[in-house]
């Protein structure tokens, strides 16, 4: 008997989901570690340019590697939300979205309220920490308050993306919103197969696509492209287990071309064809060592992805101010360390901080992660 023969395909699928929670969520919390635009009272406190080595490595890792977390997220999201569904009846949607609203709809709001609570007290008594670019919390106007929910940006034209107040929960807005339109997703991929994941994903590659919060591209193509192998009832993970070799090595030689091509603008295109590439090599090395044996799901770790996803942004910022106000990094070294150093105090702090809920208040945390 081989080793792979020891654990059935349904549990490599489980297992393999359930391995890549945590790894994934650290390289969320990566994405947002960059430090090169540290504002605090309006003053930029690093120097935009002269550190290649820190923006070539901190590139490799954030924009690269970690770049194959959400796209993931979502594929994942679209396989269970139609995992074993025969028939996407009125019934089955209406289940399905009420279920969600104790996984997703409360933990958004929760969270939600909670940075918005967070970021009122450190106007208040951490203003020291403060970029000062945002329109302040006590300012608000009603609409505003709605406004913070959805799209942060509505309300003072500042940021680089229409994101809620925690930031990060753009990924829960825009999942609730494809889910809600779950039964032409069902239908369309039903009836098209592969063709519409093809249009799909031409779309996202070349970012041609409105821009309307909650209405991605990302979730469409991601969430559909997962539900295409759920409703097709084939299981993704055995499926491309045996292939992790070629696709590491894929991965590797187009991760390495656009780190070298990346000041190209061609070059956007490519990372999108890399992450995709990026996302077969992480389910295919995993499912490959779940199915050996090798690797083992830390169900603690596991358990514990949704709560750093959902703490981590207002906290991972002001861990980042308070370690660049306290080391003042300028060479390439330091803020290395300061890249690093900083998700690692939050995962930390959050593994943690989830130990001690779980523990001692097990129906709040299971309250404000949805139940996981």
């Amino acid at each position: 008997m081989d080793s792979t023969s020891k654990k059935t395909n349904e549990e490599i699928l489980s297992q393999t989901i359930a391995f890549l929670r945590f790894p994934l969520i650290a390289g969320v919390v990566l994405i947002h570690s960059t430090v090169n635009d540290v504002v605090i009272k309006g003053v930029q406190l690093i120097p935009p340019d002269g550190h290649w080595f820190y923006d070539t490595i901190s590139y490799l890792f954030s924009d690269i590697f970690a770049a194959v977390a959400v796209p993931l997220f979502f594929f994942i999201s679209g396989f269970l939300f139609f995992y074993k569904t025969e028939a996407f009846t009125k019934e089955v949607y209406a289940k399905k979205l009420k279920r969600r609203v104790h996984t997703l709809l409360i933990p958004y709001i929760f969270w939600n309220l909670a940075v918005a609570l967070l970021l009122f007290l450190s106007e208040i008594f951490f203003s020291g920490l403060m970029s000062g670019v945002h329109k302040a919390l006590h300012d608000y106007t009603f609409q505003d308050w709605l406004w913070t929910f959805w799209d942060r940006k509505h309300i003072d034209g500042v940021g680089d993306g229409n994101l809620p107040i925690c930031y990060q929960f753009w990924f829960l807005r825009d999942l609730m919103v494809v889910m809600l339109f779950s039964p032409l997703v069902y239908w369309v991929v039903k009836k098209l197969k592969q063709y519409v994941l093809i249009v799909l994903g031409i779309f996202w590659v070349a970012d041609f696509w409105f821009t309307l919060p909650g209405f991605s591209i990302a979730a469409l193509f991601f969430f559909s492209f997962g539900a295409y192998f759920s409703i097709h009832g084939i299981n993704f993970a055995v499926k491309v287990q045996s292939y992790w070799r070629q696709t590491g090595v894929l991965y590797l030689l187009l991760s390495l071309t656009v780190l070298s091509l990346r000041e190209y603008e061609w070059c956007s295109y490519l990372l999108q064809i890399n992450i995709l590439t990026g996302m077969f090599f992480a389910v295919s090395v995993t499912a490959h060592f779940i199915g050996k044996g090798a690797w083992r799901v830390n169900k603690f770790l596991s358990e514990s992805s949704f709560f750093i996803y959902a703490y981590h942004g207002m906290f991972l910022a002001l861990v980042i101010k308070a370690v660049c106000s306290a080391l003042h990094p300028q060479s390439d070294a330091m803020l290395l360390l300061v890249y690093f150093l900083s998700p690692a105090i939050i995962i930390l702090a959050g593994l943690g901080a989830y130990y001690v809920l779980k523990k001692y208040l097990p129906r709040v945390t299971a309250f404000i992660t949805g139940g996981r």
